[in-house]
């Protein structure tokens, strides 16, 4: 059981490239909280927790199998490799690995404090321990793996001076779309405009996005990052993202480090919002809500609560990456919002499509470029 206590939520196959001559023993960081550089830090002891998916070691073994896979489709693409198989092992490991860290955890532990702290109704929700809230945001990853198979998936070449840094929450969800088009609406992983980024090592990234909305300059197979700029737009993410540490290989890219995180500090936002809805009036049809406070819905004694997690936001997209002339979406009107795929807007995927009579049209929506 020992062997098994100290649980990582990154692993050490992903940290090794930005290890010490990639020897997987130590690493440099930048941690954000304290606005501290240490060097040559213990790779073991990074973004790992006593016992943090269980104490019998079973669901560690799986993940280490998976790891496997992923360290070995990693180095066939660093090699030049493009195949199926290592985008598909690449892509799993990816979403597997942004539902299984402290800030996935600590997005849902945040959203409950939230809503009980806005809920007019004297019962409060209990708020699980850590073990339990990173395995309840894994089994959502799991569930939602298939939902993602649709996406995009493209190899990053950095090939510019500057370093990809990574983060203890590497694997970043974004969604240009929702921000840009949407004013800031909330997504998940059904949503139009959805992105995926995370870095491979400092030399190449992995990026997933919605082919319906997005198109991205590609060279050979390859997205290949020639300057600066846009290596710091990969990075940005990372430094948004991060819970409170960025790693890197070099030592002398500190002050760097340093200087982009002070740099995107002003988009990192609090896990989760929650928002309030109270009646606003009823048709034959439904019941109408607006958005209220918490005395309204007590008045009313009744309410709607919303919460939608706050993902990245950063000042520079990723470079490449521009809308079709063409943007294709799903959407009813409903608050299930536009998706990638007609059958996400019911509530079970076996639904038929409703009748051209029925009230609630479907349609693919026309956007334009602004």
């Amino acid at each position: 059981m020992a062997d098994h206590k100290n649980q990582h939520f990154v692993p050490r196959v992903l940290l090794r490239p930005f290890t010490k001559n990639a020897e997987g023993k130590t690493i440099n960081l930048y941690n954000m909280r304290a606005d501290r550089l240490i060097s040559d830090a213990p790779v073991k002891s990074q973004c790992a927790r006593h016992y943090w998916y269980s104490e019998d070691g079973q669901f560690e073994a799986l993940l280490s199998r998976l790891e496997g896979m992923f360290g070995l489709a990693r180095e066939r693409v660093m090699a030049g490799g493009n195949s199926d198989r290592d985008r598909e092992e690449i892509s799993l490991f990816m979403c597997l690995q942004h539902w299984r860290t402290a800030k996935a955890a600590a997005r849902i532990r945040h959203s409950i404090e939230q809503m009980n702290a806005n809920t007019w109704v004297p019962e409060k929700d209990p708020v699980p321990d850590d073990k339990k809230l990173v395995m309840r945001s894994i089994r959502v990853g799991i569930k939602t793996r298939d939902m993602l198979r649709d996406l995009k998936i493209r190899f990053v070449e950095n090939r510019t001076s500057r370093d990809f840094i990574i983060a203890d929450d590497p694997a970043v969800m974004l969604n240009r779309f929702a921000f840009e088009k949407l004013g800031g609406a909330g997504f998940g992983v059904a949503s139009s405009g959805l992105i995926f980024v995370m870095p491979l090592s400092p030399r190449f990234s992995v990026i997933c996005y919605d082919g319906l909305l997005y198109s991205l300059d590609v060279t050979n197979g390859r997205v290949v990052v020639k300057s600066e700029a846009a290596a710091d737009a990969y990075n940005d993410i990372q430094c948004i993202a991060a819970a409170e540490n960025i790693y890197f290989q070099q030592w002398e890219d500190g002050e760097y480090v340093r200087r982009r995180c002070a740099t995107a500090k002003h988009k990192r936002r609090p896990a989760s919002t929650v928002r309030m809805f109270v009646p606003d009036g009823e048709t034959e049809d439904a019941e109408h809500y607006r958005p209220g406070t918490v005395e309204e819905a007590r008045a009313a004694k009744r309410s709607l609560e919303a919460v939608q997690f706050n993902y990245p936001e950063p000042d520079r997209w990723i470079p490449g990456l521009r809308y079709r002339s063409n943007l294709k979406t799903f959407f009813n009107g409903t608050a299930v919002g536009h998706v990638r795929k007609r059958e996400w807007l019911y509530r079970r995927r076996d639904d038929p499509p409703p009748d051209p009579g029925e009230r609630t049209k479907l349609r693919p929506s026309a956007w334009t470029k602004q």
